[in-house]
């Protein structure tokens, strides 16, 4: 057989599927090859030693591979159990940890957290969907300045990064950034007319690198909705500061259209965070007879606390106003989750 191409597709990868059914998406070898052999300024010295604690299908998996062609050790868990990850860090010495944000949550608020042995781990990197600046905050408190914010998508792999140091630059409602672009990665905020953006105005994030995508397996009109010109269209509103520095407001599909404006989930999710009786949440909308959506809000309560329905709705109002205050509180154990750790919103939505 002939020997393969940098621009030959080196794998089909699958989206999350959370805006529907899974696209696959052809990546070539060239960038898979130049991220492996990356490194960031922390893995300098021992080799990186990196557990698996979720779908190798999504980044977990391209970590792992970083940490092998780097001559690291990876350790594998079937499923995310928060007792078992702690328990694994401090008896393997875990040194690199890839987690969803609302899997650093659990971590977070587990009762063993305050007794295991962290002090191996160099690297969180989290990622995947919008965190939590409150929750954030008291991340880098608990675990300490190892904190790694990454946005990629599965069309463009990284996009940007940001450091422990960078997480102190906040833009918009106090959302932390996700960094400056990579090394050969050129960000763009355009209108909905594909007009760039001046720095300090939303629009949706477009990206251009040599990691973009070739296209979507066998959907050429799928292609052609987000590609134009090397340019993926993120499906991501968010904007650059004067410094470069990125910042992530939510995803154009998940924006509410409520009677009297749009209700970004993300902001909503950041201000629940903040209440005292509130663990995890997740904001999602549902449709009304007349075209618009409410706004949903799914709580797990914090231990020992009370939720009352009311007393979020007046929270919600004097933060934010009241378009965002919630038609429904839906309280749960836990927020449902895809299999690749996200929020999910449309079970959460079939059940309201």
């Amino acid at each position: 057989p002939s020997a393969a191409r940098p621009e030959d597709d080196w794998c089909i990868r699958h989206t999350g599927g959370t805006t529907g059914v899974p696209k696959g998406v052809r990546m070539a070898h060239a960038p898979y090859a130049r991220m492996l052999t990356a490194r960031s300024p922390e893995a300098v010295g021992a080799p990186p030693r990196f557990l698996a604690c979720t779908s190798l299908a999504h980044l977990a998996g391209i970590m792992a591979d970083r940490a092998l062609a780097a001559g690291g050790t990876v350790v594998l868990h079937r499923t995310f159990d928060p007792a078992a990850v702690l328990a694994t860090i401090a008896r393997e010495r875990i040194t690199d940890l890839w987690l969803l944000p609302p899997l650093l949550y659990r971590l977070l608020d587990h009762p063993d957290l305050p007794t295991t042995d962290l002090t191996s781990l160099t690297r969180i990197s989290y990622g995947g969907c919008p965190a939590s600046p409150s929750r954030l905050r008291a991340a880098a408190q608990a675990f300490g300045p190892v904190l790694h914010g990454c946005y990629g998508q599965s069309e463009a792999m990284m996009i940007s990064e940001a450091g422990p140091d960078e997480h102190a630059v906040t833009g918009p409602g106090g959302r932390i950034t996700v960094g400056r672009a990579w090394p050969g990665v050129e960000i763009a905020i355009r209108d909905a007319d594909g007009r760039t953006l001046p720095p300090g105005e939303q629009g949706e994030i477009q990206v251009r690198s040599a990691g973009v995508m070739t296209g979507y397996w066998k959907r050429p009109d799928l292609t052609a909705e987000v590609l134009h010109d090397g340019w993926l269209r993120t499906g991501d509103t968010g904007c650059l500061d004067a410094d470069g520095y990125l910042f992530i407001v939510d995803r154009l599909k998940d924006l509410i259209i409520v009677v009297g404006g749009h209700v970004h989930p993300a902001e909503l999710e950041d201000l629940l965070h903040t209440h005292p009786a509130v663990a995890h949440c997740a904001v999602y909308g549902v449709r009304t007879a007349d075209e618009t959506e409410e706004v949903h809000v799914a709580i797990v309560p914090a231990l020992g606390r009370t939720v009352d329905a009311d007393e979020i709705r007046a929270f919600v109002t004097d933060h934010k106003g009241a378009i965002y205050a919630p038609a429904a509180v839906h309280l749960v154990d836990e927020i449902p989750l895809t299999p690749v750790g996200k929020p999910d919103k449309a079970r959460l939505r079939a059940t309201s």
